[in-house]
């Protein structure tokens, strides 16, 4: 699942809120100007083809509610980026990010404690007990 620029902030008004009309979308998207009523509802209408997004009608207006978590959508979009621009390699991911100036101490001191946290897991995995 990719989603475009204009189709990760329908999905994050989405997320925050659980459902949201096309006007309700048009005023909190943070685009400015606000897209056209029109082209809102011609993306939705793409979203919900590809399974990304449904609807419910009430009174003759449809309200969108997202069909895959941020976490789903997530981990595809970061599969994604590591598969197309590192070769398929985690590592070589995670040595971007600490080339790169976005990585304080704060951030480093988290990624240490998530990567011993994973190591946890792979290892009660091991063991056979349940992750």
């Amino acid at each position: 699942m990719k989603l475009s620029g204009r189709q990760l902030d329908i999905m994050r008004v989405l997320w925050e809120f659980g459902e949201a009309t096309v006007a309700d979308l048009q005023q909190r998207m943070p685009i400015d100007p606000p897209l056209a009523y029109s082209t809102v509802a011609t993306v939705l209408s793409r979203m919900e083809q590809k399974g990304l997004v449904r609807h419910r009608s009430e009174d003759r207006m449809f309200f969108y509610q997202p069909a895959v978590s941020e976490e789903e959508a997530g981990q595809t979009m970061v599969e994604d980026l590591v598969d197309r621009v590192f070769g398929g390699s985690p590592a070589e991911l995670v040595n971007h990010l600490l080339d790169s100036d976005h990585v304080d101490a704060a951030e480093l001191a988290r990624i240490k404690k998530l990567v011993q946290d994973y190591e946890s897991r792979l290892k009660t995995q091991k063991k056979g007990g349940s992750p």
